[in-house]
């Protein structure tokens, strides 16, 4: 299964996550974070169940965003948590035996200390300035982003914030597993097309690791 691409979900009001989900999937996206910062809890159950029966109907994975409790509840296939989230040990108590956690790094620093929690995979970023996390803004050098993949090694590393499909030979330059896309892939008004031609132009740049 390809997985150089983090397809990521965002708040809109006329296009529920779980609808984003299934477009994703339908365009060949099979690595997913559903991401929501403003949903009510009664909605957001309801939309990330949804979203992880399409997931898990059409051999895809997903992943919540920043609720470990939520994602136990629904049975998804695991949780990304970012430095306030909790720790991965502490998902992992949560969770069932083999569900992923992912975890996102900021800086060097923030390298070294998450790698000792062992996460199954990482977010890195951000790489520029993203339309979705505006409070975020790039900080690192190339050489420093290269670097931090190395102190992550073996760990499997995702570059995020203002990527592009102009951006998988990055993946190749800094030895990723891939890149996330969110904005980019809503540039046109078809999300499951923009997300094929997505993966189709990832086929070129193959992820360099595995989880």
């Amino acid at each position: 299964m390809n997985n150089s691409i983090l397809c990521l979900t965002r708040d809109d009001p006329e296009y529920s996550h779980d609808r984003q989900v299934k477009d994703f999937i339908e365009g060949g996206g099979r690595f997913i974070q559903f991401r929501s910062k403003t949903l009510p809890p009664d909605i957001l159950l309801k939309q990330a169940t949804q979203a992880t029966n399409h997931a898990k109907a059409c051999d895809a994975k997903l992943v919540i965003n920043d609720h470990i409790e939520l994602a136990r509840e629904i049975d998804a296939h695991g949780v990304h948590l970012g430095a306030s989230d909790g720790t991965v040990s502490k998902a992992r108590s949560i969770l069932s035996k083999g569900k992923i956690v992912g975890r996102t790094v900021h800086s060097i620093e923030e390298a070294v200390s998450v790698k000792r929690e062992s996460p199954d995979y990482i977010g890195l970023g951000p790489y520029r300035t993203s339309t979705t996390k505006k409070d975020l803004q790039p900080v690192l050098s190339d050489d420093q982003f290269q670097s931090i993949v190395e102190i992550l090694d073996p760990i499997p590393v995702y570059l995020i914030g203002g990527l592009s499909t102009d951006d998988f030979p990055l993946i190749q330059s800094f030895g990723l597993r891939g890149i996330a896309l969110c904005s980019a892939l809503f540039s046109v008004s078809n999300l499951m097309e923009q997300t094929k031609l997505a993966v189709e132009k990832s086929r070129a740049f193959p992820e360099l690791s595995s989880c």
